[in-house]
């Protein structure tokens, strides 16, 4: 209180911000801070000021003046950057133009309010995870790996260019003051799309290895209803099913089963006609616990049990 008093009938604290590049065996080296000229009001306290932050502080130097300095090497390791909340993708979305470099295309962005509207981010966001391009993990957005395909596959392209959307918001106006024209921006989106579809061949081609590793990844085993050679089973969030279901296969099995969840491993089993290891724990209608292998009957098509033998 006394201090904070004091301080204000105290001289003003007097310094000169000053840039100092400095020559080293043709390597430039910068540093900005200051040089204080007086401490005035500040030297009521220092203690407090050093257990603070300290500042950069440069000694008075002159132009041309030759210096002795010392040379360290710092060691350190680059953190990822942090995963996006969902809240925070949404504020990603809506202030895209800050990506942008262009002032104009920035403006643009701000004024269309970025990617997406206040009414529609949420569901984009709803549908990618239904689809299966983003996951969410104690509340933080991952790629997974159908997502990571799809980045893949728009990298350096139209799509997925900020500055793109930014032009068609900036056309789209000029539409709706009829100083552009509705056939002509059409025509352009009509040449955009046959032009990715001739370079997706390409972009496919590029990523054969790790499209490969995603399919073994997310395709478990052949279906055993349909049988056709297209028919791969895949994990489909809830459950697991056929990838021909478009075609009519409605193969489909179940990832909890009578109160247990099935592994990945035992899924395998039964499409290769084998029975699982014995699972534990199962609840029947009934309510009663009780131990068992599964196998899938092809001719019944459905899961039957084995139950431990003695």
């Amino acid at each position: 209180m006394v201090a904070n008093t004091l301080a204000m009938f105290a001289p003003d604290y007097e310094y000169e911000e000053i840039k100092v590049a400095i020559d080293v065996k043709g390597i430039n080296f910068e540093a900005t801070g200051k040089v204080e000229k007086q401490l005035g009001w500040k030297s009521l306290f220092k203690n407090q000021q050093q257990a603070k932050k300290k500042e950069i502080v440069l000694p008075a130097m002159e132009k041309d003046q030759a210096c002795q300095v010392n040379v360290e090497i710092a060691k350190g390791q680059t953190k990822a950057p942090k995963y996006y909340t969902e809240g925070q993708l949404i504020n990603v979305m809506k202030y895209a133009g800050k990506e942008v470099d262009d002032e104009a295309l920035q403006h643009t962005l701000k004024e269309s309010e970025g990617i997406g509207t206040e009414a529609t981010r949420a569901s984009i966001i709803e549908t990618l995870k239904h689809q299966l391009y983003i996951g969410i993990r104690k509340n933080q957005v991952t790629v997974l790996d159908k997502g990571k395909i799809l980045c893949q596959a728009v990298e350096g392209t139209l799509l997925a260019s900020p500055e793109m959307t930014a032009k068609w918001e900036t056309y789209l106006k000029k539409i709706g003051k009829n100083e552009g024209s509705q056939e002509m921006f059409f025509n352009k989106i009509k040449q955009m799309i046959e032009f990715l579809m001739q370079e997706a061949p390409k972009k496919i081609g590029s990523m054969e290895q790790f499209l490969q590793q995603v399919n073994e990844k997310f395709f478990i085993g052949k279906c055993p209803r349909c049988n056709h050679e297209d028919g791969k089973i895949q994990d489909k969030g809830k459950f697991y099913g056929c990838s021909r279901y478009r075609e009519g296969c409605t193969f489909t099995l179940p990832k909890k089963f009578l109160g247990k969840s099935i592994s990945q491993i035992n899924i395998k089993k039964l499409l290769g006609g084998e029975k699982t290891n014995l699972i534990k724990g199962f609840t029947s209608k009934k309510g009663k616990n009780f131990d068992a292998s599964l196998r899938y009957d092809q001719t019944e098509q459905k899961i039957t049990f084995e139950l431990p033998k003695g």
